[in-house]
């Protein structure tokens, strides 16, 4: 078929997604430090008329870098947060249900009270005859969600090898995507209280819906009428949608009619059996938008992605194993970002383990 004229795509004109600035600025940081020169000297080698991450790296205060400093780079540098956190849905519920609800920018704030309103009859209106007093209903809030920032760290190591090579910016997005997604499914969508490095999970506090027993349809209906339910009696629902561990997800999916409109999102963090409902319009999260990346090669470090130790001289040392940069020839990089979510609203996620289908 004829076309009128080239599309975008034929001249390279597509939209930059803003999420590949942020990978740009982070790749930038890593080739300049193998290439013993500076970020904004490799981002112009690398990524040539690319503006916007030249004035991010360039309104950095130092290097390690942040993208706190005003002006525009910063406001896109806030959108880039949201967007490198949009592109992991592929591998993240959190992500996708982060993009359905409230976003709020952390910066500068030690502790963000959104208001939640109470939802019950009692704040309902009511039918007046003509002529007659309305009745005035005072309206109840709760600070619900009270999000306080945490941080959220991605350590990662590339070989020297990695870092010179041509693809380092497909493989620094890659990484970045997946270690954030992968850590918000995890904290998420659990039954965690807050502590002083993690927000609590969305779970926390809500007693886990009775699983039906049996298998097959008739427990999937069961527990999704549940849960349902007990959404409903908290007042929510309207925007809800269920979050599963990957075989229920996908058992939803086959079995669900066309009739059945509630969004379906399958969570790779979640334990087998585990189903959830979450009223989305309740949900809320805020991101800074000062990620700082750090890189170096001389450092040694715990080969750990679970629960990392401090590296001491003991015997033997708790720190297995432990590594050098400088010995394997390889580049560290570690981005530092912070987060929170909560729900403005009691009761608006529940959820159940053990499903038998």
């Amino acid at each position: 078929m004829n076309r009128a004229g080239p599309l975008p795509s034929d001249l390279g004109l597509e939209a930059t997604r803003p999420a590949t600035y942020l990978t740009r600025a982070a790749t930038a940081h890593l080739r300049a430090f193998a290439k013993k020169s500076t970020p904004a000297r490799i981002a112009e080698q690398m990524f040539a008329r690319d503006n916007v991450t030249l004035e991010i790296l360039r309104r950095s205060a130092t290097t390690p870098a942040t993208t706190s400093t005003t002006g525009w780079a910063t406001e896109l540098a806030r959108v880039a947060i949201y967007d490198l956190v949009q592109s992991a849905t592929s591998v993240s519920a959190a992500a996708e249900l982060i993009e359905r609800g409230l976003k709020l920018n952390m910066d500068g704030i030690a502790e963000f009270r959104v208001p939640g309103r109470v939802v019950n009859a009692a704040g309902a209106g009511q039918w007046v005859a003509e002529g007659a007093p309305a009745p005035a209903r005072q309206l109840v809030f709760s600070n619900a969600a009270i999000l306080q920032p945490r941080k959220l760290s991605v350590l990662v190591v590339f070989t020297f090898e990695q870092v010179t090579s041509s693809n380092i910016e497909e493989i620094t997005r890659q990484t970045l995507e997946e270690a954030v997604g992968f850590a918000l499914d995890q904290k998420m969508f659990s039954a965690d209280a807050a502590s002083a490095s993690a927000p609590a999970g969305l779970f926390a506090g809500i007693a886990p819906v009775t699983a039906a027993t049996g298998g097959g349809p008739v427990a999937m209906t069961t527990d999704l009428s549940k849960l349902f339910a007990a959404l409903a009696a908290n007042g929510g629902g309207k925007n809800a949608v269920v979050v599963a561990a990957q075989a229920q997800a996908n058992t939803l999916k086959l079995n669900a009619g066309p009739q059945f409109t509630v969004p379906i999102i399958a969570s790779t963090g979640l334990a087998a059996g585990t189903v959830s409902v979450i009223e989305s319009a309740s949900f809320v999260s805020g991101f800074s938008s000062t990620p700082e990346f750090r890189v170096g090669d001389q450092a040694a470090y715990h080969a750990e992605d679970t629960a990392p130790t401090d590296i001491t001289g003991g015997t033997p040392s708790p720190a297995v194993p432990v590594k050098s940069l400088w010995q394997t020839h390889s580049i560290g990089m570690k981005m530092d970002l912070f987060c929170s979510w909560g729900l403005r609203a009691a009761g608006h996620a529940q959820w159940l383990s053990g499903a038998s289908w």
